[in-house]
């Protein structure tokens, strides 16, 4: 059966409730068209040769059905990846053709829009059947979450153990604004991807604060969602501190252990194959000073698990990390400055070689104009020696220039970056210092205290 399902095309897959315990199971539901009779006869007759001028609107006018069911409306994204989805209501739509054009080619649209209308069916074809088999799990109290294509859509999250909150949340059909997140909360705090931080270089922190796991776009990855859940919930009920310790400690050890192996990049090898050290501080900073953002949410773990150690070393590492920044910060400065001044002393001569050299490109175009062969031939000559040597001159004086420009682009970058993560570092320490202590926690600081550092 496995071979045969295809998750939305075929079958729908489902998370249902157990009832010899609190854990769950995933399930299949086929996806049928009791029309599909009808459909397949309309198939037939939209893919045959005839092509007489009332030949589509009689085959959409043959069964109610074609119009009231299959051409309403519908929830119904074709591609969950792509924006601008679901399916418009095209009830009243009639086919109408010039009487002006010739047999031939009144012929040839007819044919055209029976090709429209079939595929445009079959589309709705899955989209009506979909929407049946949503009803069918939507009434079926064991079942706790489906898969779906619909537009958006995020269901409420559910308990299904005393302590283990879940919740699927999608927004399909928007494009780039596209997602597809799986969400865990234990005890009412959130199960939080925190290793991704140093497992992928372009990752977002507002990101990773809202799923427990992601999904590419794809509806077969519904089968990965569901499978991440049930093992989830399953070994919640089976073995807590199991639970605790695969998905809660095993996130904070991997996000530390990351940071330690990222904050002694010089020492490795492949240096991660970043160009020099400013780029490989740059990464350091970036991550280091970044996972100061995720210590009020791992704060929050310590009802459950002690994670004091873990805020102790990334605490540590900031610290480590500072002065290096504060020193790389000058020598960036000072090479910044330098790179500045050079532009400076450089810009007259870029100036004057630009002045002399866009002339001599409109004069090339007129010399090469010239009706006379034998002059032309020695003028052009002549021209193209002098053209050449100021041609040579302009690269080599714009191309020093543009470097420098560029030079200067990176630097400041990495004077933003590097003020950027010292000001975070700062800003977090300040705000510890003050934050008063909570004799209710081993970790001795109230951590929930701490606002966003990179607010202004």
């Amino acid at each position: 059966m496995q071979n045969e399902i295809e998750i939305n095309e075929t079958h729908l897959i489902v998370l249902k409730r157990n009832f010899h315990d609190e854990g769950v199971t995933i399930d299949y539901l086929p996806i049928i068209n009791p029309m599909s009779n009808l459909l397949d006869d309309v198939y037939k007759k939209c893919k045959d040769k005839f092509s007489h001028i009332e030949y589509p609107d009689e085959i959409l006018n043959s069964d109610k059905n074609l119009r009231d069911v299959f051409l309403s409306d519908y929830d119904f994204c074709d591609e969950i990846s792509r924006p601008y989805q679901d399916l418009d209501n095209l009830s009243r739509v009639r086919f109408e053709y010039d009487s002006d054009l010739s047999k031939q080619k009144i012929e040839k649209e007819v044919l055209k829009d029976k090709k429209w209308l079939k595929d445009e069916l079959e589309l709705r074809d899955l989209a009506f059947a979909l929407e049946l088999v949503y009803e069918k799990a939507e009434d079926d109290s064991s079942i706790v979450s489906m898969s779906h294509r619909r537009l958006g859509w995020a269901e409420e999250p559910y308990s299904l153990t005393k302590n283990l909150d879940v919740q699927f949340l999608t927004n399909f059909g928007f494009g780039r604004s596209s997602y597809f997140y799986a969400k865990l909360r234990f005890k009412n705090i959130d199960i939080i991807p925190f290793s991704e931080w140093v497992r992928y270089r372009n990752t977002n922190y507002d990101q990773i604060m809202r799923y427990s796991q992601s999904y590419e776009l794809k509806n077969q990855n519904w089968k990965a969602a569901m499978e991440f859940v049930r093992d989830a919930v399953n070994l919640c009920v089976e073995d807590e501190v199991e639970f605790i310790q695969k998905y809660i400690a095993t996130e904070c050890k991997w996000l530390v252990k990351g940071l330690k192996e990222i904050s002694n990049i010089d020492e490795r090898s492949d240096a991660n194959n970043f160009e020099d050290k400013r780029d490989r501080l740059d990464y350091e900073g970036e991550k280091i000073s970044g996972a100061l953002d995720f210590i009020k949410s791992i704060a929050e773990y310590e009802a459950i698990i002690s994670v004091k150690e873990f805020i102790n070393d990334i605490e540590q590492l900031n610290k480590n990390v500072l002065p290096t920044l504060y020193n790389e910060l000058r020598k960036n400065n000072h090479d910044l400055n330098l790179a500045k001044d050079h532009l400076a002393k450089l810009k007259p001569e870029y100036d004057r070689v630009t002045r002399s050299f866009l002339p001599l490109k409109k004069l090339r175009i007129r010399i090469s104009k010239i009706k006379n062969p034998v002059v032309s031939m020695n003028v052009q000559t002549l021209f193209e020696i002098k053209y050449r040597e100021i041609l040579d001159k302009h690269k080599e004086i714009t191309g020093k220039y543009y470097g420098i420009m560029t030079l200067i682009r990176n630097l400041e970058q990495y004077e933003k970056s590097f003020n950027r993560y010292i000001s975070k570092i700062d800003k977090y320490f300040l705000q510890v210092i003050e934050v008063k202590f909570s004799p209710m926690l081993s970790i001795k600081k109230n951590y929930s205290v701490i606002a966003p550092l990179d607010a202004d």
